[in-house]
């Protein structure tokens, strides 16, 4: 065991807090569609069927130990993964404080907030709900937390003078007792029919409870873990868009802008319409590919880093942004699907060919409209992609002002 790892009994208040995620909390990227709302919701009588069940402590923690209840992770960088969820700690967690107290609350016999759980097809459970108090539970009947410090020893420290300094081990059996036998309620969520991931996907968003709601990309690594969720994974590694994008983004949007330039490849070549909100498109493009990849998936990868190492060539950090340090979510999907689209008729495209193309799209009044407005209204994802198109083959843009 390596000094990080070790075991920790006794730490400043500063450094005893559990380790958060090294990738930044807040998003560089300018995405209006974010905000916007499903004019169609899913109902859940349609997609999902929902029973009670209760679980004590000992129970739900031996399925979180043998992985019959599975918590998403979230963090692009994370080395341990979970089989099918591969590769996403999530990275937000409660302080010590929070944990202390929500282990001494079950040892005075107070009532614990319900979770919730979705059944998957081989009968075990997402966490959809719950992901702090069911860590946090497993932590202390370990006995060990992962900290600032490495790992640590789960000594409570925040409680009344009763329980100060207990771990589980050395709790008396009576409170050993009362901590296992607790009881917690589960509603568990069965999906149903074509719209069962979707609705899970509203679920998801409508009940995250507590400070940090989980994003949309969050959600759908959880729910679509799969071949193109991995293989977005991959992509996002490549050091051209790196460099192009910025850091690791801890909501995601680096991960989601791939998938969308993925899941419009079709619409650029004419043989699918988009479909709005994108929220919705992106969805649906997974539950299609969640498990197997496009046939031309390499020709993609190889067409991606192309237009990433041209763009950053051309541009550098500044090719995917209109102003300022935020990246656009929209003049990013339309540059990659555009350039990528391009690259498969034109072979020979420059990174000079790549910069009087990024001139041109910023001086046309119909793109920075399909770019700045309404942009996830289908005839402007679709203009903004045959503009960028268009202008990478090096056409010119006079006539496509209105």
């Amino acid at each position: 065991m390596t000094d990080s790892q070790s075991v920790t009994a006794a730490a400043p208040e500063s450094d005893e807090d559990p380790q958060e995620s090294l990738v930044k909390a807040d998003s560089d990227v300018l995405d209006p569609e974010t905000d916007e709302v499903d004019s169609a919701p899913v109902r859940a009588d349609d997609a999902l069927r929902y029973f009670g069940a209760d679980f004590d402590v000992d129970g739900l923690v031996k399925r979180l130990n043998n992985g019959t209840f599975i918590i998403p992770t979230f963090e692009p960088l994370a080395e341990d993964d979970i089989a099918g969820f591969e590769g996403f700690q999530r990275g937000l967690v409660w302080k010590k404080k929070q944990m202390d107290r929500f282990i001494e609350s079950i040892l005075l016999g107070y009532p614990v907030p319900g979770i919730f759980l979705v059944e998957l097809a081989d009968r075990r459970y997402l966490v959809l709900d719950g992901q702090q108090r069911l860590t946090t539970l497993q932590a202390f009947k370990r006995g060990t937390y992962r900290s600032v410090r490495g790992l640590s020893k789960f000594a409570l420290r925040y409680v009344g003078d009763e329980f100060k300094g207990h771990t589980y081990e050395n709790l008396e059996p009576t409170q050993q007792r009362i901590f296992d036998n607790t009881f917690i309620q589960a509603t568990i969520v069965v999906p149903k029919g074509a719209e069962g991931k979707r609705g899970v996907y509203s679920l998801f968003e409508r009940i995250n409870s507590g400070g940090t709601n989980l994003k949309p990309q969050q959600i759908r690594v959880a729910l679509y873990a799969g071949e193109t969720v991995n293989f977005v994974r991959d992509l996002n590694q490549d050091p051209n868009w790196r460099t192009l994008f910025g850091p690791q983004n801890r909501d995601l949007k680096d991960h989601e802008l791939i998938l969308r330039a993925i899941s419009l490849m079709p619409t650029a070549r004419g043989i699918q319409v988009f479909r709005p909100p994108m929220a919705r498109f992106l969805n649906d493009y997974l539950e299609v590919s969640q498990d197997q990849l496009p046939a031309d998936a390499e020709v993609i990868r190889a067409r991606f880093t192309k237009a990433t190492a041209l763009l950053n060539e051309a541009r550098g950090v500044r090719a995917l942004k209109i102003r300022g340090t935020q990246v656009n979510a929209a003049h990013t999907d339309a540059v990659l699907v555009g350039l990528m689209s391009a690259l498969e008729q034109r072979a020979d495209i420059s990174a000079q060919d790549v910069s009087a193309a990024l001139t041109a799209l910023l001086e046309n009044e119909r793109y920075q409209y399909a770019i700045s407005e309404s942009t996830s209204h289908a005839e402007q994802v679709s203009a903004r992609i045959k503009l960028a198109a268009m202008a990478f083959r090096g056409e010119s843009l006079a006539d496509e002002q209105e």
